[in-house]
C-alpha cells in the first residue's frame, strides 16, 4: 500500500489489525529462498540491508528478520509506520526496523543505500491523474545499489481488485469496486501493468536480468492474479 488517497482509511485498517498473525507472503519466500529453472537468488543475505517498500503489518519482514537482513521499511503514513514497527517489537523473535514515512516517488533514504528491495503490491499506487510510473521506477533505482536486487509483484488484468475500475489513460485505473472486500481500495488510482513484457519494457531503462512468475489463483471464488518478477539495478 502507498500513495492511497484513502489515508484516514488506511490508518483505521491498521489500527483494527490489532495482534493479528505475521506470516510471510509465500511467494516471498519462494522468490527469495526457491530454485527454480527460471530463477535462483545467491543465498548470501546475512548483513545485507534491505527495504520493504510498503510493508503493510510487516508480515514479510519476519522472514527477511529470520535472514539475517538489515531491516528497513515504509508506509504511508506515521502511524501505520508506529503500528507496524510496535508490532514487530513484540513479535516472538523482537524484530527490529527501520520504518520510515515514504512514497513510491519519494522514499527517505540515500543513493545507493541497498542490497535488496521488496514492493509486494505496492509500488502501482499513484499519487494522482498525472503521475508518472518513471517517478517510481527512479525512485526504486535510486537508493538501490549498482547490481542490488528488486522484488517485486503487481495484480495481473484478471486480479479481483482491478473489477470494476474506470480507465484514466496511459495505463492509469481508477479503483471502483463493488466488493465490500476491496471497497477501501476505491478513488485509489493504480497503474496497470498488462503483461511481463510491459513490466520489463518499463523497469528496463534502470534494470535488467529479469525473471517472472505467474500466479493466478482462484481462491474459494475470488480471481487472485499477480505478476512477481526479480530484476537488478543496472550498474552505474
Amino acid at each position: 500500500m502507498s500513495e492511497s488517497p484513502n489515508i484516514e482509511l488506511w490508518n483505521r485498517y491498521y489500527r483494527a489489525l490489532g495482534d493479528a498473525f505475521l506470516f510471510p507472503n509465500e511467494f516471498v519466500i519462494r522468490a527469495f529462498l526457491g530454485k527454480y529453472p527460471n530463477h535462483a537468488m545467491a543465498r548470501d543475505f546475512a548483513g545485507k540491508k534491505v527495504c520493504d517498500v510498503s510493508c503493510g503489518d510487516g508480515r514479510n519482514l519476519t522472514l527477511l528478520n529470520r535472514l539475517g537482513m538489515d531491516l528497513y521499511a515504509t508506509e504511508v503514513t506515521q502511524e501505520i509506520c508506529d503500528i507496524t514497527k510496535a508490532k514487530l517489537a513484540s513479535h516472538a523473535d523482537r524484530i527490529e526496523v527501520d520504518i520510515r514515512r515514504g512514497l513510491n516517488r519519494d522514499l527517505p533514504f540515500e543513493d545507493g543505500f541497498f542490497d535488496y528491495l521488496l514492493s509486494w503490491n505496492a509500488l502501482y499506487y499513484m499519487q494522482g491523474r498525472d503521475a508518472d510510473i518513471a517517478d517510481h521506477i527512479d525512485e526504486f533505482a535510486r537508493i538501490l545499489k549498482p547490481g542490488g536486487q528488486l522484488v517485486a509483484c503487481v495484480p495481473s488484468p484478471g486480479c479481483v481488485s482491478l473489477q470494476g475500475a474506470r480507465e484514466l489513460g496511459n495505463n492509469l485505473i481508477e479503483i471502483d469496486n463493488t466488493s465490500p472486500a476491496w471497497s477501501f481500495l476505491n478513488s485509489s488510482i493504480y497503474y496497470r501493468f498488462d503483461s511481463p513484457a510491459m513490466i520489463e519494457e518499463r523497469f528496463g531503462r534502470r534494470f535488467e536480468d529479469f525473471r517472472f512468475a505467474t500466479l493466478r489463483d482462484d481462491c474459494f471464488g475470488t480471481a487472485l492474479e499477480y505478476f512477481v518478477f526479480v530484476c537488478r539495478k543496472r550498474p552505474a
